[in-house]
């Protein structure tokens, strides 16, 4: 029994000085050439579980002037970019960042590993009047869909973006909706559209056709405008309701 009690003592001894193995961050990287980077820091909590990851960002200058704005980062649960998957969205303030001067912010924690395939990141504007699209921010509001003899069909809740250049992202948070699920694509020069409409499974609907007597304006806080798309070989009219969010 002594000896016992020994080989006992000295195994506590042994399993108390053990120490935890290092937790190693793992990265990953989202650039916007000559411009800023994004660096994603994820970590386990613990040695003994893989997920949850605790989710760190970096935004560092990578340009030779002075950087500011806003920027937005959305991960998905899975490579089906739709509202339905979207594990979160962080939008923040980029203060005035000097040449290769960082800012650090910490986001949600999530079940996956950050990739080119589950995370969308963009910057909304640089505080730049004349370079920034004239349309950028975050909105929230709703999508009518009509006949293309205007008899109202539905209205979809939607939220989405469009970043400094005029590229945008809509989705639409509807349970039951399973053809039109995102609009992406971009606004060009006198805010025509070039995009597509895409289904819940990510594969093309139609293409988003402009109305040219209807273009996307804002005006205040609201962005309206119509444009045309084909759904089962129906014409549709799709107008936007959305609210610029501060």
């Amino acid at each position: 029994m002594f000896f016992l009690s020994l080989c006992i003592y000295f195994s506590s001894c042994q399993n108390d000085n053990y120490s935890e193995p290092q937790l190693i961050p793992k990265k990953y990287s989202y650039i916007i050439p000559n411009k800023i980077s994004f660096d994603f820091s994820q970590q386990s909590e613990n040695s003994s579980s893989i997920i949850p990851y605790t989710n760190g960002l970096v935004l560092k200058n990578i340009g030779d002037s002075n950087i500011s704005g806003e920027f937005i980062v959305l991960s998905f649960e899975s490579n089906e970019k739709n509202y339905h998957n979207l594990s979160f969205i962080k939008r923040g303030d980029i203060l005035s960042l000097r040449k290769n001067e960082s800012q650090a912010f910490q986001m949600e924690q999530t079940n996956l590993l950050f990739s080119d395939d589950n995370v969308v990141a963009s910057i909304l504007n640089f505080n730049d009047a004349i370079s920034d699209h004239k349309l950028n921010g975050f909105y929230k509001g709703e999508l009518n869909i009509y006949t293309d003899d205007n008899e109202f069909l539905k209205s979809l809740t939607c939220t989405g973006y469009i970043d400094y250049q005029g590229k945008f992202m809509f989705f639409v948070e509807e349970d039951d909706e399973d053809n039109i699920v995102v609009l992406q694509g971009n606004i060009n020069t006198g805010n025509m559209i070039s995009g597509k409409i895409l289904k819940s499974d990510g594969t093309n609907l139609s293409p988003i056709v402009n109305i040219t007597s209807d273009l996307l304006n804002l005006n205040g806080t609201t962005l309206s405008g119509k444009v045309s798309f084909t759904e089962e070989s129906n014409e549709r009219m799709l107008q936007f309701n959305l609210t610029h969010q501060n």
